[in-house]
Formats: C-alpha cells, sequence, structure tokens
C-alpha cells in the first residue's frame, strides 16, 4: 500500500470527510451524515437519481426554528393496514383554485373540482354596523348556487332617521332582500325565502344606508346550496 494512500485515507478519521480538494464535507452529526459545502457554511445539495428511505418518516426543513413561519413538515408512512406496495404519480400541472386530488384507484393523482351536493347547504355570514361603508361586501356564488335564505339579526338597533339595508348584487340591489323587508330600528330577526338561483358567478353586497346612525349592529346570513 502507498504512502499516498494510506494519507488519503487519514481523512476519514477527522472531522470531516473532504470530497476533492475543492468538493463538499460529509461529516458526521450526532449519528446523522450530513453534506455540507465546501466552505462548511451551509448544507449543501445531493442529486441522485433515487433515493431509498429504509425508515416510515421524512421531514422537510429538518432544522427548523419551530417559531415565527420557520417550522418542519413530517411525512408519515401508514405504520398499519397495508398489504400491498403503493406508488403515487403526481399531476403534470397545479390545478385550477379550489380543486382536489384524486387517485383512478392505482395510485395515479389528477387534479378535479370538489363535488358538493344541495343537500348540504351552506351559509355566509356579514356583520353590518352603523358606521359601515355602503356597499358591504359578502361573498360570492358558484354558478350554479341557489341563495336559499337571506336572515337579518339585528342585535343592536339603529338610531338613524331611517336607515335602510337591502342585500342583493350590483344593479339589482334588492335582489334577494328589499329594503322594506327588514327594520334596522328594531331589534329582532328578518327572513326571507328567495330560493332564486344566481345567475352564474355572483358577488353578494349589502346596500345600506345609515341615515345618520351612530349606533347599532346587525348580521347577515345568507344560507345556499350547489346542487349536485
Amino acid at each position: 500500500m502507498s504512502n499516498r494512500f494510506i494519507s488519503d485515507l487519514i481523512g476519514t478519521a477527522a472531522g470531516y470527510f473532504k470530497v476533492a480538494l475543492t468538493g463538499g464535507r460529509i461529516k458526521d452529526n450526532s449519528g446523522d451524515f450530513v453534506l455540507r459545502n465546501a466552505g462548511d457554511s451551509a448544507d449543501a445539495a445531493l442529486t441522485v437519481s433515487q433515493v431509498n428511505i429504509s425508515g416510515d418518516t421524512f421531514v422537510v426543513n429538518s432544522d427548523a426554528a419551530g417559531s415565527g413561519a420557520d417550522w418542519k413538515v413530517t411525512f408519515n408512512r401508514a405504520t398499519s393496514g397495508m398489504t400491498a406496495h403503493v406508488t403515487y404519480t403526481l399531476p403534470v400541472d397545479d390545478g385550477t383554485p379550489s380543486q382536489v386530488l384524486q387517485t383512478d384507484g392505482n395510485g395515479v393523482l389528477s387534479w378535479a373540482s370538489a363535488s358538493s351536493t344541495a343537500a348540504c347547504n351552506k351559509v355566509d355570514t356579514t356583520s353590518l354596523a352603523f358606521g359601515s361603508t355602503s356597499p358591504v361586501a359578502m361573498f360570492s356564488t358558484g354558478a350554479s348556487d341557489v341563495i336559499n335564505s337571506v336572515k337579518v339579526v339585528v342585535d343592536t338597533p339603529f338610531n338613524g332617521t331611517s336607515p335602510t339595508m337591502s342585500v342583493g348584487i350590483s344593479g339589482t340591489t334588492s335582489k334577494y332582500m328589499a329594503s322594506t323587508q327588514v327594520d334596522l330600528k328594531t331589534a329582532g330577526i328578518y327572513e326571507v325565502d328567495p330560493g332564486i338561483a344566481a345567475a352564474g358567478a355572483e358577488s353578494l353586497i349589502i346596500t345600506y344606508a345609515a341615515s345618520s346612525s351612530s349606533a347599532g349592529a346587525a348580521r347577515v346570513l345568507v344560507e345556499y346550496a350547489t346542487p349536485s
């Protein structure tokens, strides 16, 4: 064995093993192998054709501080119930907003629009106060949503001369509730059941007139459904 070969192996007994003269460093950190850059100032990238993990977990951002926006993300394999190997094939693109991942039953994943049912109604709640600026934005419906009911809960009566509000859309401000169907000066619950299908995607608004109100608070609850 040549003296040169022996001198090269001496590095393996040091605090790190350096790859070539200008390469990265392989270090031992409490039993974990760490790949560092040549200057030992940061972790280095590793490129391989395939990564095989013998454990049940892999961790992203493993050196997280655990505060602020710096946290770990851990992925775990199911530790019971598996009866065969599982392979997942990811979609070819990013999908579109509100889509979910679905499988073809063989682990091939693709983006799909989340299914919904008319039996599962949804409720949007918007607050209205005496100092609110009209129009007050509420929420946007889907293309086939049906507005089942509009309920206004006047928790604190408005003290203006003739305060009014209505629920609708731009251009048709009383489409779902007219101003004559709610009395903001009297505490109580006011409800209408329009049962009207939205004309495509709509942005609902509250059109409000304070009429010099310096007090008053209400909640507007819209119950709607998306037919399957």
